[in-house]
């Protein structure tokens, strides 16, 4: 492939600062001409501010009927787009018309659970789903056995969809390795009852009393602000646009995601990239990479999460210290260049 040869289309649905900033690497890549990105609002409860930059353009879908969206990729005319599942109407139109001359990768993150949609998605994917996408990418383990399927597989299957911006959580490691870690567990997600915050939430009340010197810190806003529970050893900080995040990372004794139903969970690896032990239930998709049960913190049942909390509580320093500088080792084996690369790979296949 020569210079300057790739002109890459996103099909995106809501944006994360993560992922644009893949986009910017990508962007900057010798072999890459522009990078589009279509994209939907942000969602009410992570109202995220995003500009275009010299390295990526961004278009608002909601500026955009489908003709319109159809001038636009005729005016970029694409050497492959990117399509966020198929969940879009719009997306699904655009990527007929290029499937048959272009690779039209179709991104998903959903486990195969066998699942009557599930079933009915595997069953028509001739029909549907190849007329469309010629190529997928997946986050990673969790999602193979549904890619497969779906009759992805070999060159035309690739892993690393999703991969966190080192940059920030990097420059909180450093500054972790000279701050104590305070007495303080963090987590940063929607008040959503499939996180798990409920019994997040129960479960550590329920153990204050014994380790009355512990607090849990809780960024983010959701459906279950109102009944959050108010107690005075568990903090609620509210949404958090992510440059307010590192005062409360850097002091952090470890992170803890309960979610009863994570796809993958891309703040697993970036709390991996800043140091801290990890605490994380074996539905969140991102622990098959990030959390090495025992190295760098603790796999449990969602079930099961205030066994998880005291185990951790019980720890002594040097035990903590280990599992942090496993975390960030484990976290910064994979970076928005390694995801450029792959995505490059998967479109000369």
């Amino acid at each position: 492939m020569s210079a300057k040869a790739h002109r890459i289309v996103f099909l995106y649905s809501e944006l994360a600062g993560y992922f644009l900033a893949c986009a910017e690497v990508l962007g900057q890549h010798p072999e890459v001409a522009s990078v589009d990105i279509v994209h939907w609002p942000s969602h009410p409860e992570a109202p995220f501010h995003f500009s275009s930059t010299d390295n990526y353009s961004l278009h608002p879908k909601e500026k955009h009927n489908r003709e319109g969206l159809k001038l636009l990729l005729a005016q970029i005319n694409p050497t492959a787009i990117v399509c966020s599942g198929w969940m879009d109407a719009d997306y699904n139109h655009l990527a007929k018309t290029y499937q048959k001359r272009i690779p039209v990768v179709l991104t998903l993150d959903n486990w195969w659970t066998g699942s009557l949609k599930q079933r009915l998605a595997v069953l028509t994917a001739p029909l549907f789903i190849h007329r469309r996408f010629n190529r997928a990418w997946i986050p990673g383990e969790p999602q193979f056995l549904f890619a497969k399927k779906l009759g992805f597989s070999g060159k035309k299957l690739a892993t690393g969809f999703y991969c966190a911006d080192p940059g920030p959580f990097q420059a909180i490691y450093e500054q972790r390795k000279a701050t104590p870690p305070a007495k303080k567990i963090l987590y940063i997600g929607r008040y959503l009852d499939i996180k798990g915050v409920r019994e997040l939430w129960s479960a550590f009340v329920e153990l204050s009393d014994e380790f009355p010197e512990w607090e849990l810190h809780c960024i983010g806003t959701g459906q279950l602000w109102d009944s959050r529970t108010i107690h005075p050893k568990v903090i609620h900080h509210g949404f958090k646009q992510p440059h307010e995040l590192e005062s409360h990372i850097v002091n952090a004794a470890c992170f803890v995601l309960p979610s009863k139903k994570e796809p993958w969970g891309v703040v697993l690896h970036e709390m991996a990239i800043a140091g801290l032990p990890l605490l994380a239930s074996t539905r969140v998709g991102a622990s098959s990479q990030f959390l090495e049960n025992g190295i760098n913190g603790i796999s449990f049942n969602p079930l099961a999460i205030g066994k998880a909390l005291k185990s951790f509580l019980r720890k002594n320093e040097i035990q903590t210290k280990n599992e942090s500088f496993a975390s960030h080792k484990l976290g910064t084996l994979y970076t928005p260049a390694d995801w450029s690369h792959t995505l490059l790979s998967l479109f000369q296949t």
